[in-house]
């Protein structure tokens, strides 16, 4: 306990209320993991935070997002939520002690702007299972792109926004890079990775594997789970509107909601969304470059899972 109490923000003496999680979906960004939390709860067995994002083990302290940048305006694309500072007793408020599984979905945890997650994690809650997801690399990038064209006013092309070997877009979707400080921290047992595709086209075989991982009943299904979230295609002007509604004071209570609760929600703003930005083509050229930039993550990746990821590596869109 020495290590936790040199390096977390609690309070000297305090008691801790409420209780701390053991599961813990750390990314990657733009991979299902906001799908993935909203079919975890719906288990009976499983409990997720609510929000989705605490964001609890990456503070101001460890964001180093100086690799990743060329140009000072850039640092308005990294997220700003940051609560390593806010101590246990405020992220232990998030859960319920008596949930089998308590989970939250944090995929700034993977982020290589915050290199001390992991090593927080392992302090905090040791025994902790983690889930990383992965999808085409590309075309992770690209909504990863668009996210923050529409919410934080990213200015560039595609092409532009990625012409630099170390740019943020291309460090995400740099997969073993991101999960190398967890394989380090955590045996591999306590660790799944799920593909997107999987959750997305066998999603009762996926969801039986994940419920079998955490301990709980793999049996278990519910017709919800049937539905589709945060399908990144319809954002846009009115998406901007509807998250300005999200972060307001008076309205941000509609987004602590259950997920089940939440769900609602985001389908209104869903409507109200449609016909927004349209996904960018990334050119062949483009495409190429980054492919020889990822190749030897993917290849990595490949190893370390026994997949065949070829199909990632096709030079067309």
């Amino acid at each position: 306990m020495e290590r936790l109490a040199a390096s977390s923000p609690r309070a000297s003496g305090a008691t801790m209320t409420g209780a701390l999680p053991n599961l813990l979906v750390i990314g990657a960004s733009k991979c299902g993991t906001s799908a993935l939390h909203y079919y975890l709860d719906l288990h009976p067995e499983v409990r997720m935070s609510s929000p989705k994002e605490l964001n609890f083990f990456v503070g101001e302290d460890d964001f180093d997002p100086e690799p990743f940048i060329s140009d000072r305006r850039e640092l308005a694309l990294f997220g700003k939520s940051r609560n390593w500072s806010r101590g246990l007793d405020w992220y232990a408020g998030h859960f319920q002690a008596q949930g089998a599984v308590r989970g939250e979905s944090s995929p700034s945890y993977s982020a290589p702007w915050h290199p001390r997650a992991a090593e927080r994690i392992a302090s905090v809650i040791p025994d902790v299972r983690l889930i990383y997801m992965v999808r085409d690399p590309i075309e992770r990038l690209v909504s990863h792109y668009m996210d923050r064209r529409v919410q934080a006013g990213e200015w560039r092309s595609v092409g532009e926004a990625t012409s630099r070997p170390g740019n943020m877009y291309l460090a995400r979707s740099r997969y073993m890079e991101s999960l190398r400080p967890f394989l380090e921290q955590f045996p591999r047992e306590r660790m799944r990775i799920l593909r997107q595709d999987d959750l997305l086209h066998r999603r009762r075989a996926t969801m039986r594997e994940v419920f079998g991982f955490l301990g709980v009943d793999d049996s278990y299904w519910s017709p919800k789970m049937e539905r589709l979230r945060n399908r990144s295609e319809a954002k846009g002007r009115r998406y901007r509107i509807a998250e300005r509604f999200r972060l307001r004071r008076a309205t941000a209570p509609l987004y602590r909601l259950r997920p089940e609760g939440k769900w609602w929600v985001e389908r209104l703003a869903s409507a109200a969304s449609r016909g927004g930005a349209k996904r960018p083509t990334v050119s062949v050229d483009v495409r190429r470059r980054l492919l020889e930039a990822l190749e030897p993550d993917i290849a990595e990746l490949e190893r370390l899972m026994g997949w065949d990821l070829s199909p990632w590596r096709r030079a067309g869109p």
